[in-house]
């Protein structure tokens, strides 16, 4: 267990392992870890692994990065396609939170407050990514299709219960 004490966090150095050129990385690595040890007999070993990390994120530069093809190029469809949806994803919670946005420009009837639009975002982005994770996961288009409505109407009788109270919850304010 003490032994595990005098190491960074595995997780950080797979990152840096992951950017680094493999023709710098054995002498940045070791300047690295020598200085993780010298901040873990001053600072003990939280602080000498949150200076480890900020090191690390420090070194994440285009002069060190290593075949930076991997990093910008896939070689499968489906990766791109996963990524085009989080874009749409978000592109839509955006553009459904500025519906009320631009709305309070032109009549005094849509009054929301930052705490309307941050509960807004977090329900959008949250059944989105969550309808991400159901096409991720599961194979069937059957299946795809009962989650999305289910995952749908749930999120239509939370934001209806928000707006307007239909239930008298807690959450509707009443």
């Amino acid at each position: 267990m003490k032994q595990q004490q005098h190491k960074p966090s595995r997780l950080v150095v797979a990152f840096f392992h992951w950017f680094c050129h493999p023709d710098y990385r054995e002498e940045i690595e070791g300047d690295l870890m020598e200085r993780f040890s010298v901040y873990f007999e001053k600072y003990g070993y939280n602080k000498a692994n949150r200076l480890f990390v900020k090191e690390v994120i420090f070194l994440f530069r285009p002069s060190i990065i290593g075949n930076i093809y991997h990093l910008t190029h896939t070689d499968t469809m489906e990766i791109t396609n996963q990524n085009k949806r989080l874009v749409a994803i978000l592109a839509t919670a955006i553009a459904v939170l500025l519906v009320p946005f631009i709305a309070m420009n032109f009549t005094n009837d849509v009054n929301w407050k930052i705490f309307d639009f941050l509960v807004a975002g977090v329900l959008l982005i949250g059944t989105g990514l969550t309808l991400e994770f159901i096409l991720r996961k599961i194979k069937t288009l059957r299946f795809r299709i009962l989650f999305g409505i289910a995952l749908f109407l749930v999120l239509m009788l939370i934001w209806v219960e928000l707006a307007v109270g239909i239930f008298g919850t807690v959450i509707a304010g009443s």
